[in-house]
C-alpha cells in the first residue's frame, strides 16, 4: 500500500514570536517510527513534514504530493492547537484522493477522538500508540479487530500498551532530507538534531498533562539498544541528539547505564534532555556521567517555587529538591532552562512572587514561564471545565496562551499577564545574572545567539507565545 504520514506545522503558532531562537526544527520522531513499523511489514511510505515548509506553501506542497503519490492511506498527527490545520489537511486529501483511508493520531485525536471524527474528515481515528494499529489499518485487516481505534462505525477497545520497546524498528530517518534541519538555536548547536525516545509514559500524576498516547506505564528500551539508535542517528547524518521521554531519569540507575554505554562506545555526540528532568529523579553521578557521555544542557520543570503549590498540582517534587538537582548540575557545567508555569490550581500573588523569587534564587541559565492552560485530556481540564468559555469551540487553536479561552478561577487575563510579565523581569532584571550570563556565553563562544535567546524572552509581550514543544 502507498501510504502518506502527514506532521502539520507550527508555523501559524509561533507567527510573530521572538523566540525562535530556541526553537529546534527536527524530524517527527513519531513518523519516523511509525513510517518503520509500516516498512517493515511492506508497504511504501513517504514522510511529508509541513513545518520544515514555508505556512504559504503548504497547500501546493500538499497537492504536489498527494498527486505524486496517489495514496491509499494518508496519517495525519497533531496536538491540540493545530486541529484546524489537521481538518484543512483532511478536507485536501478528500479532494485529491477521495477513496484514500484518512486516519487521525496524536494526543488530541486520542483525547478527543469522537470530536475529530464529528469535525474533520478523518475516517479513522487511532488512539494512543499507534506502531501496531497502523500496521493493521495498511494490512486490510477488519476494522472491527483492531483495538485502540475509532471509525464512523464505533470503536473499539484500547490497545494494551506496547512492553518490549527493544522490538520496535530503528526510526526510517532516511526518509527526511536532513538538510532542511540545519538551524541552529539555543539547545541545538550542533545540527541536525535527532529526537529520541529511550522510553514510554510517565508514572508521575501532574495534573496539567494528558496520558492520553503513552499512558501510566513507565516502558524502556535497554541501553544497548538505546546506544544502537543513537549510532543509527549519527550514520544517517544527525550531529546531536535530544531525549524527548516524559522523564528520561525515572529509573536513575538505568539513565546513567545509557550514559556508560555512550561512553564505553565512544560515540563521541552531543545531547541534550529539553522536555524536563524531575528533580527527584536524578543523582549527582548521573549528571558525572551525563556529562562525560556528551550531554551538555538539561531542563527541569520546576513549575512553582511553592510546596504549597507543588503539592497541589501533584508534582512530586519539592523546592529543596530542585536546589540539589540544579546544585548537582552546575557542579558539572550544564546549561540549564528552568520551566515555570503561573496561575496554577492553588496559587495566589503571593506563590507567584515567590516562584519569579525561586527562579531568579536558582544558578539557571534561562527560565521560561508560561500561563497555565487546561488542555483536553488533562486532569486540570476536567477541573476547570465549567470555566471554558465555549466547551463545543471547533477552532482548538484556542487552546494556547493569550486566546483566552477559559475564565481563570482566581485572576483575570489581565493579572495573569501582568504577574507573567513581572516574573521575566524578576529573573531577567538581574544586574548579577546579566553579568554572569554574559561571562558564561563568552567562555562558551555562543554570545550573539543566547543574547537573542535572553532578550526573546525578556522583552514584554512575546513570553506568551514560547511554549515547550
Amino acid at each position: 500500500m502507498n501510504i502518506i504520514l502527514i506532521n502539520p506545522s507550527m508555523g501559524d503558532y509561533y507567527r510573530g514570536a521572538k523566540v525562535k531562537s530556541a526553537i529546534t526544527l527536527s524530524p517527527p520522531l513519531n513518523l519516523a517510527v511509525l513510517a518503520a513499523a509500516l516498512q517493515r511489514a511492506g508497504h511504501v511510505v513517504r514522510v511529508l513534514d509541513l513545518e520544515a515548509e514555508t505556512v504559504e506553501s503548504h497547500s501546493v506542497v500538499l497537492r504536489d504530493a498527494l498527486r505524486d503519490t496517489k495514496p491509499e492511506m494518508v496519517g495525519v498527527t497533531f496536538r491540540t492547537p493545530l486541529f484546524p490545520q489537521a481538518k484543512r489537511i483532511a478536507d485536501q486529501v478528500r479532494k485529491e484522493c477521495p477513496t484514500a483511508c484518512i486516519v487521525a493520531g496524536g494526543v488530541h485525536a486520542s483525547t478527543r477522538p469522537e470530536e475529530c471524527l464529528e469535525r474533520a474528515d478523518f475516517d479513522v481515528v487511532v488512539r494512543g500508540e499507534g506502531d501496531v494499529s497502523i500496521v493493521e489499518l495498511a494490512d486490510g485487516k477488519s476494522i472491527a479487530d483492531i483495538q485502540g481505534i475509532h471509525w464512523r462505525g464505533g470503536s473499539n477497545p484500547d490497545r494494551p500498551l506496547l512492553t518490549a520497546l527493544d522490538d520496535l524498528p530503528l526510526p526510517a530517518w532516511e526518509l527526511f532530507d536532513l538538510r532542511r534541519y540545519q538551524t541552529p538555536s539555543l539547545v541545538a548547536r550542533d545540527v541536525p538534531v535527532a529526537d529520541l525516545e529511550s522510553s514510554r509514559g510517565c508514572k508521575a500524576q501532574c495534573i496539567y498533562c494528558t496520558k492520553g498516547v503513552f499512558g501510566s506505564a513507565y516502558r524502556t528500551k535497554s541501553p544497548l539498544r538505546m546506544v544502537d539508535e543513537i549510532e543509527h542517528a549519527k550514520a544517517c547524518g544527525f550531529r546531536s541528539f535530544n531525549f524527548v521521554d516524559d522523564s528520561f531519569t525515572t529509573i536513575t540507575s538505568r539513565a546513567t547505564a545509557v550514559c556508560e554505554e555512550l561512553i564505553r562506545r565512544d560515540v563521541q555526540m552531543p545531547w541534550t534532555c529539553t522536555n524536563g528532568l524531575r528533580v527527584g529523579n536524578v543523582d549527582e553521578n548521573f549528571f558525572r556521567l551525563a556529562r562525560r557521555s556528551g550531554c551538555w544542557l538539561v531542563a527541569f520543570g520546576f513549575e512553582s517555587g511553592s510546596d504549597e503549590v507543588l503539592k497541589r498540582i501533584k508534582k512530586g517534587a519539592t523546592v529543596n529538591q530542585a536546589r540539589r538537582a540544579v546544585g548537582w548540575a552546575r557542579k558539572y557545567g550544564f546549561t540549564i532552562l528552568g520551566y515555570f508555569m503561573v496561575g496554577l490550581p492553588g496559587e495566589n500573588e503571593r506563590t507567584i512572587r515567590e516562584t519569579a523569587e525561586f527562579a531568579a534564587s536558582l544558578d539557571v541559565d534561562f527560565a521560561k514561564f508560561s500561563i497555565t492552560m487546561p488542555l483536553p485530556g488533562t486532569p486540570l481540564y476536567d477541573e476547570w471545565s465549567s470555566q471554558i468559555v465555549d466547551p463545543r469551540q471547533t477552532d482548538f487553536s484556542i487552546h494556547r496562551p493569550g486566546a483566552r479561552f477559559y475564565r481563570h478561577p482566581d485572576f483575570s487575563w489581565e493579572e495573569l499577564e501582568g504577574h507573567t510579565r513581572q516574573a521575566y523581569r524578576t529573573f531577567y532584571g538581574r544586574p548579577s545574572y546579566v553579568a554572569k550570563r554574559v561571562a558564561r556565553s563568552l567562555r562558551s563562544g555562543h554570545f550573539v545567539r543566547d543574547t537573542q535567546y535572553a532578550l526573546s524572552l525578556a522583552m514584554p509581550g512575546t513570553m506568551e507565545r514560547f511554549s515547550r514543544r
